[in-house]
């Protein structure tokens, strides 16, 4: 059974263009614009990881990634932002966050990241 994988970002061409590199590996992708979206997502499709934008419009990701982990605290949160200010690098070693990642991101990069956190192939 293929790892399923929620991608929660604002701009719709982020979460295309990721779903569309991990759908490629076979994994399921299943997407959001926002984290009140993400959450009703979540309460119908279980994930294995979370890709979290930082600057969501509705909460930032750093508080999305804590209620993803209250809902489930072994699902592994990457957050991903285009701001890489030492504010971002001590939220980025907050407790819900397991990696992060810098926009624009090298996909090779993201997806090796990925493959270490879900070690089995799809």
């Amino acid at each position: 059974m293929a790892k399923q994988i929620l991608i929660v970002d604002d701009e719709p061409g982020i979460r295309q263009l990721l779903s569309h590199m991990l759908t490629a590996q076979g994994y399921d992708l299943v997407q959001a614009g926002s984290a009140t979206e993400a959450l009703e997502v979540l309460s119908a499709h279980p994930c294995q990881l979370a890709i979290v934008d930082l600057l969501l419009p509705d909460v930032n990701g750093l508080e999305l990634a804590e209620a993803i982990r209250m809902l489930d605290p072994g699902t592994p949160v990457i957050l991903m932002t285009a701001y890489g200010t030492p504010a971002f690098e001590s939220m980025a070693a907050h407790p819900a966050i397991t990696h992060y990642v810098h926009k624009p991101f090298d996909l090779d990069r993201l997806l090796a990241l990925v493959r270490r956190i879900l070690p089995q192939q799809p």
